[in-house]
């Protein structure tokens, strides 16, 4: 059984769903709630888990944990995963999820790694920048790696650029040794 398959199929209906009944934000706010709670609390997802466990004993925990904290098409799709036994796919379905709605919405995530601490002005425009080159809603973060010596290393999904001081002496170096033989 491909579970990444798997998985993947009902995060697209959760999402379709969503879509179709113009309820995607409370759906994606439960979704980062049950992905926050797992994390945070490893007995929730041993409970959906354990195949000892009756599906009617995993419902009656659901229904007294998320009723009045979850959209009701969460808590349906969650009723589903138990009684068609996918609940131990519940992170890998959240994380699925979490991809296909940053689709959806157009966001891409991008890292900085900079010799120093970036300022908010500076973030502020490259943020801008990276927005406006990748017409969407590009999710920024930073650290600062001193290694680097100057310059900064950019990566955003697949892609990476290296402005940074230590590889630009590097390719130098690896140049100079290349020129003398």
């Amino acid at each position: 059984m491909n579970t990444s398959i798997i998985s993947t199929r009902y995060a697209k209906a959760l999402i379709l769903t969503g879509i179709e009944q113009n309820c995607i934000e409370p759906l994606n706010d439960d979704i980062t709630l049950l992905r926050r709670t797992l994390k945070e609390n490893p007995m929730f997802g041993q409970i959906l888990s354990n195949p000892v466990i009756k599906p009617v004993q995993k419902h009656k925990v659901m229904d007294e944990l998320l009723t009045q904290k979850v959209h009701p098409i969460t808590l349906s799709f969650l009723h589903v995963l138990i009684r068609k036994k996918r609940d131990f796919l519940l992170d890998d379905i959240a994380r699925r999820f979490t991809e296909l709605y940053e689709v959806h919405k157009g966001i891409k995530h991008a890292h900085i790694t900079s010799s120093t601490e970036m300022d908010t002005q500076a973030n502020d425009n490259l943020q801008k920048k990276l927005n406006e080159l990748y017409h969407a809603d590009v999710q920024l973060t930073s650290d600062v790696n001193a290694a680097l010596i100057g310059g900064f290393i950019l990566r955003v999904d697949d892609r990476r650029y290296d402005a940074s001081l230590a590889s630009g002496l590097k390719r130098m170096k690896n140049e100079l040794i290349k020129n003398e033989k």
